[in-house]
């Protein structure tokens, strides 16, 4: 153990707070002391941690703003657009690792693409706040499309690109008339217009409606096609209602916008039925489909396993089908004793605890 960790070791733990909060500027200071708790200090029992609160643009946290919410949530999770981060690299911090989605790796050959895991960033240095970085942009997707030829380049502003006026959406204009055969469009994303994670979702859906769906009508083999909206693959759980769907004869056109691809936006306004997950993250994208393409939606639930019986039969309830509906209950028959077995093993040994 080196000197400076004996030296914590036998610090009270008032002393060790003060030394974390000593860096910060004074106001900040007071407003980071409210967030740290001595467990030790506990005579009077819990206090609340006042963690719950806005985010302070400007200081990085692991709580998102509008750029996080637009890049890591909507747009992180579909692997083959080149999502292209304008602004300084450590913004990119947000497209890689932040959040646990999960994608398919896609087929082999030239519909395989999966650039998910990948970070690009123009990489804006001192100068380009200074002279502008709307020429680095232009590089930067040139670049891209030349290494992967992708389908789709998405670009996304950050903090200082707001400040200093770049024209992301001239550029992106501009290079998708150049490439020809690439989709290129861009997100107003800036991290100071919300300091929570909504505004971020608002643009990045207002933009795939505006960009991307309706741009195939190729026809989507399949019966009983819906789009299941507001479901992101936090932990593969995409994929098990993708498995469960299959089973039922259920047609998952696209999913907004966990384990997605570009295909599956551009041919959404195929479904006859959407189906909406989280609700306050992207009900109003359900309204525009139904307003312009006549889908109409309705509320479901795959968290757990009797929500997911609940909505497989109201999904097969509006189709009408008696098919589908004997479909639907045959699968939930077959399903639920593996389920009730893994509780019964499971719950016991979850007794009493709270963590």
């Amino acid at each position: 153990m080196g000197a400076a960790a004996k030296k914590l070791v036998q610090w009270d733990p008032t002393d060790i707070k003060a030394e974390l909060i000593k860096k910060y500027p004074p106001k900040v200071a007071r407003k980071r002391a409210k967030q740290i708790m001595i467990n030790e200090a506990l005579e009077n029992g819990t206090p609340e941690i006042t963690a719950n609160v806005r985010t302070i643009p400007g200081i990085i946290t692991m709580r998102g703003c509008t750029y996080a919410g637009c890049k890591g949530v909507i747009m992180g999770p579909t692997r083959d657009i080149v999502n292209l981060v304008h602004g300084p690299i450590g913004c990119s911090f947000y497209a890689w690792l932040t959040r646990r989605n999960q994608t398919d790796p896609g087929p082999e050959g030239p519909d395989g693409e999966n650039f998910m895991n990948y970070c690009f960033s123009t990489d804006m240095q001192d100068q380009d706040i200074i002279f502008g970085g709307e020429k680095k942009l232009e590089q930067a997707i040139q670049e891209a499309y030349d290494l992967f030829h992708p389908k789709s380049i998405a670009v996304f502003a950050t903090c200082p690109v707001g400040l200093i006026g770049d024209d992301i959406h001239t550029i992106s204009r501009q290079m998708k008339e150049k490439l020809g055969d690439c989709n290129v469009y861009a997100f107003s994303c800036e991290g100071y217009k919300g300091v929570s994670q909504s505004a971020g979702h608002h643009i990045a859906n207002n933009q795939v409606f505006r960009h991307i769906v309706g741009e195939n009508d190729e026809p989507v083999e399949g019966k009983y096609k819906i789009n299941l909206l507001g479901e992101y693959n936090i932990g593969g759980d995409g994929f098990e209602i993708d498995r469960v769907f299959k089973k039922c004869g259920i047609t998952n056109i696209s999913t907004f916008s966990g384990n997605s691809t570009y295909d599956q936006f551009a041919t959404a306004h195929q479904a006859d039925l959407n189906a909406v997950m989280c609700h306050r993250s992207i009900n109003y994208v359900a309204d525009m489909l139904e307003t312009k393409f006549g889908i109409p939606w309705i509320k479901v639930n795959f968290i757990g396993a009797n929500a997911t019986a609940k909505s497989l039969r109201k999904i097969a309830a509006y189709f009408e089908d008696q098919e589908l509906i004997d479909k639907v209950e045959a699968v939930i028959a077959e399903e639920m004793p593996d389920v009730e077995a893994a509780a019964t093993e499971i719950l016991p040994r979850t007794g009493g605890k709270t963590a």
